[in-house]
């Protein structure tokens, strides 16, 4: 039996512990399941229940980000902008990555749209309306898709299924613009 989750019974809820409690379980989860807080906690809180728990690592966008030709090492601190709230520390931290010329990789809610995501970034700062971004949609699957511009395009343009992700591109080099032309 599969049962999806959405984020807030994963977050806030036991039922994966209590599953595994009364027999074998799986959480199954897109990308690498130890880069979020939340589902290392769920095997931290397992283990300590004596529960067995097996990690299976898996492509993640914390590699995929290469794709882009932007330079992994000039990444910033990465957030995430949930659909359903505007954290102020989002624009904070794109802030605090920009004073130091470093690009932000903004992960969205598995559903939650660039478009709507590109919106609500632009409500909370204006001024990154003109920033360089690039959206990722579908990282690490065969229709993946990379796109660049401006981050006021991405409200209007019609972009494939999610899971997508958002990076505000920080300074670049030669190259890294080089490589982003591509995707235009």
């Amino acid at each position: 039996e599969v049962e999806k989750l959405p984020r807030v019974k994963v977050e806030r809820e036991d039922r994966i512990i209590d599953s595994a409690e009364e027999k074998d379980t799986a959480f199954l989860v897109s990308g690498d399941p130890l880069t979020a807080t939340t589902h290392y906690d769920i095997k931290h809180r397992a283990e300590e229940k004596g529960l067995e728990v097996k990690i299976v690592h898996a492509p993640s966008i914390f590699t995929s980000i290469a794709e882009t030709g932007l330079n992994v090492y000039k990444f910033g601190r990465t957030v995430t902008l949930p659909e359903d709230s505007a954290p102020q520390s989002v624009t904070d931290y794109i802030e605090k990555n920009d004073e130091i010329g470093l690009h932000t990789l903004i992960l969205l809610d598995i559903n939650y749209r660039a478009e709507k995501a590109s919106e609500k970034l632009i409500d909370l700062k204006e001024e990154l309306a003109d920033r360089e971004t690039i959206v990722i949609e579908r990282a690490n699957s065969d229709s993946q898709k990379i796109s660049s511009g401006k981050l006021e395009n991405f409200t209007e343009k019609e972009l494939g299924n999610p899971p997508h992700c958002i990076i505000i591109v920080g300074s670049t080099s030669h190259k890294e613009e080089e490589f982003m032309e591509a995707y235009r």
